[in-house]
């Protein structure tokens, strides 16, 4: 099963999950312990999210923008529930958890922060004003609410203490949401000036919206109150389109380095590919077995680059905010089904440019190895063929002119037959060669 029908598969089960759990939390009183089970959630359903934010900005960055939108939404809600500003008079029950200072639970720091990155990345796809993002992302997030706040209501998860014209709901609070959105874009809008992420602003940010609507509309459904449902059906749906029409793949995205290696920007894979492409952050790995063989693989002939050639075990990219050896555990999972396995940086440094057919390749590639028994899995979408070879053997086809090896492997080969550390640790796994044997190859 490919990838794509993997994440079709899992999202079907998740909305199959989400309109269960809303019938049974309209039909059914809830029990005593409920908070536990919302309080999870609320956490659930804010990791989508959060993880779009943490692939585009690096742990540290999303950790701060999380947190400080989290602490915001504390306090404005903090403040609200005190004073009546700027919701209108209202308090929370027990139901979402823990109360901080008796006011508002700690959950509403984790509910609130999806809905506006939601909102703030369908205004920053769709303007190029600030002040037209900040209104556009909070009138979005003020929109969710709509759809929300009258199911929460008939729940108890809070309740207005004049009750209010819109299901329980008063107008003031919709005024009050418009207002804290657009505090809260402004605060995303001053973490993207500073932070100045390399890559697009994801759609993906909108995932945990779609889920946490799918959810309310079904709720508002079951329960009669059809005038949310019919908005949040029809923001599901435009949600659903916004996200198909503009979502990329963070592993799609190459990486452009300068000579130290710090990036300086990104690009789609296939797209940067030319005839004058940039320098860019890959890796390379040489899986080994017990027997002294090296896995070899055959690269589809459906790739841009080397298409239909022999190669080392498995190559690719590494995406921003990713390790080398993060990106090559993860493309070995991905093309040869191979996991669990040990690897070590052999050759940190390498670096090649090479050309076929009017394509280059330019890559900061530092070269990785590994041992494994496994039988590898090949992806056919990534993968031709492989087969294990002697070591040996290869080195002496690698060092042959007309081998048919992509350049970057001989090169690789070359230099890790010269390198004492990889020849120590082979010797040590391994009872098929000697040092001697390793380097005279190339001499």
């Amino acid at each position: 099963m490919n990838q794509a029908i993997k994440r079709r598969t899992l999202a079907a089960a998740v909305v199959i999950f989400l309109i269960i759990g809303a019938f049974f939390m309209a039909n059914v009183t809830l029990p005593s312990w409920s908070h536990y089970v919302s309080a999870i959630n609320v956490i659930l359903f804010s990791l989508p999210a959060l993880w779009a934010l943490k692939l585009w900005l690096g742990v540290r960055d999303a950790l701060l923008l999380s947190v400080a939108l989290g602490i915001f939404a504390l306090a404005i809600e903090s403040f609200a529930s005190a004073t009546g500003f700027p919701y209108g008079e209202f308090a929370y029950s027990d139901s979402l958890g823990f109360k901080l200072f008796g006011l508002v639970p700690w959950t509403v720091a984790l509910a609130w922060t999806p809905l506006i990155l939601a909102g703030y990345a369908i205004a920053r796809l769709c303007s190029a004003n600030f002040v037209a993002r900040v209104a556009a992302a909070a009138a979005i997030a003020t929109a969710f609410d709509i759809v929300i706040d009258p199911g929460a209501v008939l729940l108890g998860f809070w309740h207005y203490a004049d009750g209010g014209a819109f299901y329980g709901v008063p107008l003031s609070n919709f005024g009050g949401w418009f207002l804290s959105g657009c505090a809260g874009a402004a605060i995303i809008e001053a973490a993207v000036r500073r932070f100045r992420p390399l890559l697009p602003t994801p759609v993906q940010l909108v995932s945990s919206s779609i889920f946490i609507l799918i959810f309310w509309t079904a709720l508002d459904t079951f329960s009669g109150i059809y005038v949310p449902a019919i908005v949040g059906s029809l923001l599901v749906g435009m949600l659903c389109v916004f996200y198909f029409r503009f979502h990329y793949f963070f592993d799609d995205m190459i990486v452009f380095v300068d000579e130290t290696g710090q990036a300086i920007g990104t690009g789609p894979k296939l797209a940067s590919h030319t005839s004058d492409t940039q320098l860019h952050a890959a890796f390379s790995v040489f899986l080994f077995n017990d027997k002294g063989e090296v896995l070899l693989q055959q690269r589809s002939a459906a790739k841009k680059t080397w298409p239909g050639v022999w190669s080392n075990s498995c190559c690719g990219h590494v995406m921003l905010h990713e390790k080398p050896a993060d990106a090559a555990a993860r493309r070995l999972r991905y093309e040869l089904g191979i996991s669990h396995t040990q690897l070590r940086t052999a050759l940190p440094d390498f670096k090649y440019r090479a050309e076929l057919d009017g394509i280059v390749e330019n890559e900061l590639c530092p070269v990785l190895i590994g041992f494994t028994n496994d039988d590898p899995q090949p992806n056919p979408n990534e993968v031709g063929a492989v087969k294990w070879v002697d070591w040996n053997g290869f080195l002496a086809t690698a060092a042959s002119p007309d081998s048919g090896i992509s350049p970057w492997a001989v090169e690789e080969v070359r230099l890790l037959s010269l390198s004492s550390a990889f020849i120590e640790e082979f010797a040590k796994k391994t009872a098929s060669v000697t040092a001697t044997e390793t380097a005279a190859v190339w001499k």
